[in-house]
Protein backbone atom coordinates (compact mmCIF):
# COMPACT_ATOMS: atom_id res chain seq x y z
CA UNK A 1 0.00 0.00 0.00
CA UNK A 2 0.84 3.06 -0.70
CA UNK A 3 1.09 6.38 1.87
CA UNK A 4 -1.55 9.23 0.46
CA UNK A 5 -0.99 11.74 3.19
CA UNK A 6 0.07 12.22 6.44
CA UNK A 7 -0.75 14.65 8.41
CA UNK A 8 0.30 15.92 12.53
CA UNK A 9 -2.05 18.68 14.06
CA UNK A 10 -2.56 19.04 17.55
CA UNK A 11 0.09 16.29 18.47
CA UNK A 12 -3.14 13.74 16.31
CA UNK A 13 -1.16 12.06 13.53
CA UNK A 14 -3.14 10.46 10.65
CA UNK A 15 -2.03 8.95 8.32
CA UNK A 16 -3.75 7.60 4.74
CA UNK A 17 -3.21 4.74 2.78
CA UNK A 18 -4.23 3.08 -0.48
CA UNK A 19 -5.05 0.43 -1.51
CA UNK A 20 -6.10 -2.57 -0.11
CA UNK A 21 -7.84 -5.19 -2.38
CA UNK A 22 -10.61 -6.30 -0.35
CA UNK A 23 -10.61 -7.68 3.32
CA UNK A 24 -9.68 -11.54 3.18
CA UNK A 25 -6.63 -10.70 0.82
CA UNK A 26 -3.86 -12.96 1.73
CA UNK A 27 -1.63 -10.71 4.20
CA UNK A 28 -3.59 -7.99 4.70
CA UNK A 29 -3.39 -8.20 8.67
CA UNK A 30 0.02 -8.60 8.58
CA UNK A 31 0.85 -5.73 5.84
CA UNK A 32 -1.09 -3.58 8.23
CA UNK A 33 0.77 -4.70 11.01
CA UNK A 34 4.21 -3.76 9.14
CA UNK A 35 2.78 -0.47 8.37
CA UNK A 36 1.26 0.71 11.57
CA UNK A 37 4.99 -0.07 13.25
CA UNK A 38 6.68 1.31 11.09
CA UNK A 39 4.13 4.44 11.64
CA UNK A 40 4.02 4.41 15.38
CA UNK A 41 7.89 4.45 15.85
CA UNK A 42 7.66 7.52 13.60
CA UNK A 43 4.94 8.95 16.09
CA UNK A 44 6.46 8.30 19.22
CA UNK A 45 9.47 10.37 17.88
CA UNK A 46 6.77 12.93 16.82
CA UNK A 47 5.41 12.64 20.50
CA UNK A 48 1.88 12.06 18.81
CA UNK A 49 -1.07 11.88 21.58
CA UNK A 50 -2.84 9.81 19.18
CA UNK A 51 -2.16 8.22 15.52
CA UNK A 52 -5.21 7.04 13.85
CA UNK A 53 -4.74 4.98 10.20
CA UNK A 54 -7.25 5.05 7.55
CA UNK A 55 -6.65 2.21 4.45
CA UNK A 56 -8.82 3.10 1.76
CA UNK A 57 -10.17 -0.36 -0.86
CA UNK A 58 -9.41 0.03 -4.12
CA UNK A 59 -12.82 -1.40 -5.61
CA UNK A 60 -15.75 0.90 -5.64
CA UNK A 61 -19.38 -0.07 -4.57
CA UNK A 62 -22.54 0.76 -5.54
CA UNK A 63 -25.28 1.72 -2.83
CA UNK A 64 -29.05 1.22 -3.37
CA UNK A 65 -28.77 4.47 -4.15
CA UNK A 66 -26.70 4.19 -7.35
CA UNK A 67 -23.95 6.10 -5.21
CA UNK A 68 -20.25 4.92 -5.31
CA UNK A 69 -19.06 3.79 -1.96
CA UNK A 70 -15.67 2.81 -1.22
CA UNK A 71 -14.31 0.92 1.76
CA UNK A 72 -11.47 2.08 4.92
CA UNK A 73 -9.93 0.47 7.44
CA UNK A 74 -9.83 2.47 10.26
CA UNK A 75 -7.51 2.06 13.14
CA UNK A 76 -6.64 4.16 16.05
CA UNK A 77 -4.04 4.48 18.75
CA UNK A 78 -4.77 6.39 21.71
CA UNK A 79 -3.78 5.59 25.46
CA UNK A 80 -1.72 2.37 24.42
CA UNK A 81 -4.92 0.87 23.39
CA UNK A 82 -5.87 0.37 19.37
CA UNK A 83 -9.86 0.67 18.33
CA UNK A 84 -10.65 -0.57 14.98
CA UNK A 85 -13.83 0.72 12.87
CA UNK A 86 -14.63 -0.53 8.92
CA UNK A 87 -16.63 1.69 6.99
CA UNK A 88 -18.49 -0.57 4.09
CA UNK A 89 -21.63 -0.62 1.59
CA UNK A 90 -24.79 -1.31 2.36
CA UNK A 91 -24.33 -4.31 -0.38
CA UNK A 92 -21.03 -5.25 1.93
CA UNK A 93 -23.17 -4.89 5.02
CA UNK A 94 -26.05 -7.56 3.63
CA UNK A 95 -23.98 -9.75 2.35
CA UNK A 96 -20.70 -9.83 4.27
CA UNK A 97 -20.78 -8.75 7.93
CA UNK A 98 -20.05 -11.27 9.76
CA UNK A 99 -17.16 -11.83 8.02
CA UNK A 100 -16.19 -8.37 8.36
CA UNK A 101 -16.59 -8.08 12.08
CA UNK A 102 -15.14 -11.68 12.70
CA UNK A 103 -11.93 -10.13 10.78
CA UNK A 104 -12.64 -6.54 12.53
CA UNK A 105 -11.94 -8.47 15.67
CA UNK A 106 -9.25 -10.71 14.82
CA UNK A 107 -7.05 -7.63 13.46
CA UNK A 108 -8.00 -5.54 16.97
CA UNK A 109 -7.05 -8.65 18.78
CA UNK A 110 -3.60 -8.85 17.17
CA UNK A 111 -2.94 -5.18 17.31
CA UNK A 112 -3.81 -5.63 21.38
CA UNK A 113 -2.08 -8.65 21.76
CA UNK A 114 -5.08 -10.40 23.16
Amino acid sequence: MNQLFDETYNDYRTIWYGYYEQFDQPDLIKEMLQIIENDKRMSEAQQAVSTSWVFYCKNLQGDALEEKVRGSIMVRLFDTHYSVHCNISDFEFVTQFDAIESWKKKLEAVLNNK
